[in-house]
C-alpha cells in the first residue's frame, strides 16, 4: 500500500544529520523534503496502480495493449461493441489459455467467457449393457459431445395481438462460446449446442 507523504516526509526528517543547523523545523529543508515526498508519494501510489495493470482482469489503461498483443480473435469477437468488462475477460481468457482437449478444460474455458455449461459424451449401445428405455446410439457417436448451455439464448415470438406487421416471427441469439468450443477442440469430434431458453 503506497505510503501518504506525511509518512515518506517523517521518513525523510529522520534520516537528517543531527545538528543545529539542520534542528529547526518549518525552514526551508522541510519545504524541499515536502515537495520530494509529495513526488515520492505520487510515484508509489503510481506503482500500485500498475499492479492492477499487469492481469487483463483488471486491467484499464494497458487493455488495449493486451489486446494489440493477442492480435485479432480468431472468432471475430473482438469486431462487436463490447463492454470494458467483456473485453477484459475475453483478453484474459485468451491471454492464460494454456491449451487442452479435457472436458474440465473446455468447461473452464467456458467459465472464463462468463458461462457456466455443462458437457455430455454418448457412446454407442452394446448388447448387453443395454436397459430397458435407453436410447439406440449408432457406431460413431463416442466421436459426439453436446454443450449443455442454459439461459443463453433469448427467444422473441411472434404472437397474434401483440406483434405487429413488420416484426420478425422469431428471433433468438446465440453464445459466443460457439466459435471458441469449435476452434479448440479435438480434430475427430464433432460439438453441438443445446441452448435453454433466457
Amino acid at each position: 500500500m503506497a505510503r501518504s507523504v506525511v509518512t515518506i516526509l517523517q521518513s525523510l526528517l529522520q534520516r537528517l544529520p543531527n545538528g543545529w543547523g539542520l534542528g529547526r523545523r518549518a525552514g526551508v529543508i522541510d519545504a524541499i523534503l515536502e515537495a520530494n515526498a509529495c513526488a515520492i508519494a505520487q510515484v508509489e501510489a503510481d506503482a500500485e496502480a500498475l499492479m492492477l495493470e499487469t492481469d487483463p482482469r483488471t486491467a484499464d489503461k494497458l487493455l488495449p495493449d493486451f489486446e494489440r498483443c493477442l492480435g485479432p480473435d480468431p472468432c471475430g469477437r473482438d469486431l462487436d461493441a463490447r463492454t470494458v468488462e467483456q473485453r477484459q475477460r475475453l483478453a484474459h481468457q485468451r491471454w492464460t489459455a494454456t491449451g487442452g482437449q479435457s472436458i474440465p478444460y473446455m468447461i473452464r474455458i467456458a467459465a472464463n467467457l462468463g458461462v457456466d455449461v455443462t458437457i455430455e459424451e454418448f457412446w454407442p449401445s452394446r448388447a448387453g449393457v443395454l436397459h430397458a428405455g435407453q436410447r439406440l446410439r449408432p457406431e460413431g457417436c463416442q466421436f459426439v459431445w453436446r454443450v449443455n448451455i442454459p439461459g443463453l439464448i433469448s427467444v422473441v415470438r411472434f404472437r397474434a395481438g401483440v406483434s405487429r406487421a413488420g416484426h420478425l416471427l422469431g428471433t433468438f441469439e446465440l453464445s459466443s462460446i460457439e466459435c471458441e468450443l469449435r476452434r479448440i477442440k479435438p480434430a475427430h469430434t464433432h460439438v453441438v449446442f443445446a441452448y435453454g431458453e433466457a
